[in-house]
């Protein structure tokens, strides 16, 4: 699963963004893993996450919703999804996952050296490693500034429109919105869950002054 990996940013930036993913396997253990999926997002909320939902039904902060009521949508293909903004948390969220022992494939997107550190800490092994190379092709379409990009590449499935990203950096700038706002309204466009609103709002700030 790769529609976290290319997040762009800074390393300071990117040290506050990582994404911790619970699925099962097709044809292998996906029959009846609904209570381990709903299991294994329980576990992630503990870890105060800054975003946390279901792919298939949608984040605690898609309107409308909260954790309850996406524990009941739960599926045995649903694909789970925790943000966080510290690695501690990771590592604390995958020491209980692993004590839990599900069953369940995790995939954790963040820096390299940071999630290789909490995975040994933990005493996890990586089956698998992605690493993006970057973005290749007509660059000169993307928006002009790299705080937009950074945003807008936090959803993995590209259902953020660069035109709301300025819209509402314009808004903190006139003080009709705080940049918290602003990175809740972005994250519940993104239903999966894997938007980061806090990281999100630091950037909007930052655009705002130039807005």
């Amino acid at each position: 699963m790769t529609h976290t990996l290319h997040r762009t940013g800074s390393l300071d930036s990117l040290k506050g963004d990582y994404v911790v993913l619970v699925i099962s396997c097709r044809g292998f253990n996906d029959k009846g893993a609904a209570p381990d999926l709903a299991k294994a997002l329980e576990i992630m909320e503990r870890f105060n996450p800054a975003n946390v939902g279901d792919m298939k039904t949608g984040s605690i902060l898609t309107r409308g919703f909260n954790l309850r009521k996406i524990l009941e949508r739960v599926t045995d293909t649903s694909i789970i999804h925790a943000v966080y903004t510290e690695i501690e948390s990771v590592r604390k969220a995958l020491k209980a996952l692993k004590e839990a022992d599900l069953g369940m494939s995790v995939v954790v997107s963040g820096l390299y050296d940071q999630v290789a550190r909490a995975v040994r800490m933990v005493g996890l092994k990586p089956h698998t490693v992605n690493i993006s190379l970057g973005v290749w092709g007509r660059t000169d379409l993307l928006p002009k500034d790299s705080e937009a990009i950074d945003t807008l590449t936090m959803c993995g499935h590209a259902l953020i429109s660069r035109n709301l990203v300025y819209k509402l950096a314009k808004d903190v700038k006139r003080e009709r919105i705080a940049p918290e706002e602003a990175g809740r309204i972005l994250a519940r466009c993104c239903t999966c869950g894997v938007f980061n609103p806090i990281r999100a709002a630091k950037l909007v700030e930052i655009l705002s002054k130039r807005a």
